[in-house]
């Protein structure tokens, strides 16, 4: 074993043999490092050895991750171990490092000192405002919806950014885009030539804008540096003889112009310490290449290859069902995670008929964990895509159980919930004041030319006279197409909210219908659209189960109460992309079904797998996976995912009812004896 410093003995005697071995090892370095097998400790204590062993400067070490979070933790772990400091000086996001050498040497992309940066709304709005100052003869004709509505505007944005990402000028991409159009012709594929083409003539508009304005977009900040750090020697030379190491973090998630850049910014040092996994790479969708982590070892002459597969986060069954999941990717770089950690419970697989009964279910099995001394936050509900999050939040309040959706918004916060809630008060009561907010939220949309000063006008008079917004709208003085528009608008809010014995949902449906909402969104981007459409037939189905108005706002406005407070105990619910880099004693997994996971249509089978993957190494001490037989109107089966973990890590059904639940108290605030968890249903 190679011998180390005294003073770096705190860092490096923790690690296992292969991760104290990866730290200490120079050169071309791509560390495998499976899930929870402590790859940033190892990260660390690689940047540790650098400066304690071999003798580099902090300010000479490159150190890039994805995020602003996980750089602000390892320029933390870093401090702590080596001092204030010694971090190293170059730490940070591909956009945060590109952006300070661009700040450097602004030149490189025609930008001069004190360039601003545009971010993604600025982007948008300004092609946007492009677009529309185009002669409308040349923009193409859309297959869905009008020119320059908000779906055309972010298509064409991300086909300038993909181009971005790939590294192509405004002068390359005409030929550019006709080989990518030749390509996928000889593969007999679909192409929106007349659509390329356009954003071809929309870059170059726009790229010419942002130097006239000396703005960079986010794309811009790594783009142009690699580009130069290819084209120019000096300049490379320049950068590359900085920097004594480079290390990069979730090296499985770089793209082309990240792997560029670091190829090239370790060019002299030929130091570039790698650590990722290829079996957690799940975000093709943003451009991300499993090939470069892949071919890593192919790539650099000499690399060396070190695999961390012990894990220290789950119990066996989990570890040895998800070896057999990930087994069947016939690119990964083989490696079997295990653990010291003994065998744990098999995974729990159930299966129900309606999703309403799945989520109960898993609501009544947190309620009785919780009594038996697991803390709220301990558990987690992991699902593959936000709309599936609404069957469980309702079991969840049902059922009183605190929760906290991550990274997304929980169903009643959501902006076109709140609309849909808003046009059924309104049509309640259109001419008390209680309504006034209601108006305020929904009296513009869809757009009707009501603007701030007409609004001001409205309320004005609302004031004066002692009547609600909705009913002021008929006194006001407007702009006449204003107040033809927001007559309209009234009369038929006032029509739907009186017809006489309407069910509640279906005065829903129609207020959405006739007011134009549904026609909104549906015109709208497709991914956004298509998720407002599915939250509001959502809503609309939910409110079949309340026949009083009162009732279903009151049963909203406490679901949105009870995830904001904040200092409680709650369930955490994310999607299988959010969970990444996570752990939790107790994971739930629901909908596992073949139409939602890996789904149907165009998903990439493979990252599929590996979202599975990811999602049951989360699991520490019990993993539950769940399906059911019909879901939103569809018939399901099981996801051929489940079949694929052997039988003797698995059972069918609650542990529980079979005799062989192990459940540990983790700390939790919330204990009841199954006696009083039974009276409250559960």
């Amino acid at each position: 074993m190679t011998s180390y410093p005294q003073t770096l003995a705190p860092v490096l005697d923790p690690l296992t043999s292969v991760q104290r071995e990866a730290a200490m090892a120079l050169g071309r370095v791509l560390v495998l490092a499976g899930a929870g097998t402590g790859k940033t400790k190892t990260l660390t204590a690689g940047v540790a050895c650098r400066i304690q062993m071999y003798g580099m400067r902090p300010s000479q070490i490159l150190c890039v991750t994805f995020t602003n979070k996980a750089a602000q933790e390892m320029r933390e772990r870093i401090t702590s171990v080596l001092g204030e400091g010694q971090a190293p000086f170059w730490l940070g996001t591909f956009h945060g490092l590109g952006a300070r050498q661009l700040r450097a040497e602004p030149e490189v992309a025609l930008l001069h000192s004190g360039f601003d940066i545009r971010d993604a709304d600025d982007a948008t709005a300004l092609i946007r405002r492009l677009m529309k100052a185009m002669d409308p003869d040349t923009v193409p004709e859309p297959d869905t919806g009008k020119k320059c509505d908000v779906r055309q505007v972010k298509k064409m944005g991300e086909r300038i950014g993909h181009m971005k990402e790939n590294l192509v000028t405004p002068e390359a991409a005409p030929a550019w885009v006709r080989g990518l159009i030749e390509r996928r012709r000889a593969a007999r594929q679909m192409v929106d030539v007349e659509g390329w083409e356009f954003a071809v003539r929309l870059y170059q508009i726009y790229q010419a804008t942002l130097r006239e304005q000396n703005a960079a977009d986010f794309s811009d900040l790594l783009m142009w540096p690699t580009l130069a750090l290819m084209n120019d020697r000096a300049y490379r030379a320049r950068w590359s003889q900085r920097f004594t190491s480079v290390m990069a973090d979730e090296f499985q998630d770089v793209n082309h112009a990240q792997m560029l850049w670091l190829t090239y910014m370790s060019e002299y040092s030929r130091e570039l310490f790698a650590v990722g996994d290829d079996s957690q790479s799940i975000y093709s969708w943003r451009g991300a290449k499993i090939g470069f982590i892949r071919n890593f070892v192919r790539e650099f002459d000499g690399a060396k290859l070190f695999k961390l597969e012990e894990n220290f986060r789950s119990t066996h069954h989990i570890l040895q069902a998800a070896n057999a999941i990930i087994a069947r990717d016939p690119g990964r770089i083989p490696k079997t995670l295990f653990t010291q950690k003994g065998d744990g419970q098999k995974i729990e697989v159930l299966t129900y008929d309606y999703a309403s009964d799945e989520a109960d279910a898993i609501a009544a099995e947190m309620g009785r964990r919780a009594a038996e001394g697991v803390a709220w936050h301990d558990m987690a509900m992991i699902y593959r895509i936000n709309r599936l999050s609404r069957s469980l939040e309702e079991a969840l309040l049902k059922a009183r159980i605190p929760y906290e959706i991550i990274g997304d918004v929980g169903f009643y916060h959501r902006s076109v919930v709140k609309d849909a809630l808003a046009f059924l008060m309104l049509a309640a009561c259109p001419d008390s004041r209680q309504s006034d907010e209601a108006f305020r939220r929904v009296a513009n949309v869809p757009r009707r030319g009501l603007g701030a000063k007409a609004l001001g006008q409205i309320e004005q008079d609302a004031q004066d006279r002692g009547l609600s917004l909705c009913a002021a709208v008929t006194t006001a003085t407007l702009p006449a197409k204003v107040r033809d528009s927001l007559l309209a608008f009234r009369e038929t809010i006032s029509r739907i909210g009186q017809i006489p014995d309407m069910r509640l949902c279906d005065r829903l449906d129609t207020l959405l219908k006739e007011t134009g909402y549904y026609t909104m969104w549906r015109e709208a981007a497709s991914e956004e659209g298509e998720t407002a459409l599915q939250n509001l037939s959502e809503l609309v189905g939910l409110a079949e189960g309340f026949t009083r108005l009162q009732d279903l706002l009151e049963h909203a406005a406490l679901a949105t109460a009870s995830p904001n407070e904040r200092g409680r105990d709650r369930v955490q619910l994310m999607t299988m992309h959010r969970a990444k880099g996570l752990e939790f004693p107790h994971v739930f997994l629901p909908a596992w079904e073949e139409t939602v996971f890996p789904g149907m249509g165009e998903r990439n089978y493979e990252e599929e797998r590996r979202l599975a993957y990811v999602s049951l190494t989360r699991a520490m001490q019990q993993a539950t996976i769940s399906s059911v037989g019909y879901r939103q109107g569809v018939s399901a089966r099981p996801s051929g995912f489940i079949e694929e973990i052997p039988a003797e890590h698995r059972v069918t059904g609650w542990l529980r009812q079979q005799g062989q639940s192990k459940t540990r108290e983790t700390g939790g605030r919330f204990r009841h004896t199954l006696a009083a968890l039974d009276a409250m249903g559960f």
